[in-house]
């Protein structure tokens, strides 16, 4: 597996909380990157409000790029949670977020099957197939 992101722990930290805070509606949200290391964590809401699907409002999405090209960052993926299933893809991720979860953008999910130990992975969707790359935690 390839590394395809770098980030503190503590914004894999903050997924993991938000992905918490929402339960057990999925969470949502959006990564910024300089020089190809993920430098901003964006909250969104789920305007779904569902355990089973994500999605967030376009004028929202448009906010958070701004403040990203704002500081200087850019687009660097998403992320959202799992809150009964594993910190994998699933049919309805793909077809939803399929264009946005392929390359250049990863795609953090965050499983919280078992709250207590929750599981954080990193995907791209290649040729329609969920493939799963490593992340790096930076100091």
């Amino acid at each position: 597996m390839a590394i395809v992101a770098r980030l503190p722990q503590d914004f894999v930290d903050q997924m993991i909380a938000h992905a918490r805070e929402d339960a057990p509606i999925e969470c949502c949200g959006l990564l910024a990157a300089k020089d190809g290391v993920i430098t901003g964590l964006y909250r969104a809401r789920n305007v779904e409000a569902s355990p089973y699907r994500f999605s967030v409002d376009p004028l929202e999405t448009r906010r958070i790029e701004e403040a990203m090209d704002a500081s200087g960052t850019e687009l660097a993926g998403f992320y959202h949670s799992h809150t009964g299933s594993p910190a994998i893809p699933s049919p309805t991720d793909i077809r939803q977020m399929g264009t946005f979860f392929g390359p250049p953008y990863v795609h953090f999910v965050i499983g919280l099957a078992d709250p207590e130990n929750p599981e954080v992975r990193v995907w791209y969707i290649e040729g329609g197939d969920r493939v799963e790359h490593e992340y790096e935690i930076t100091s």
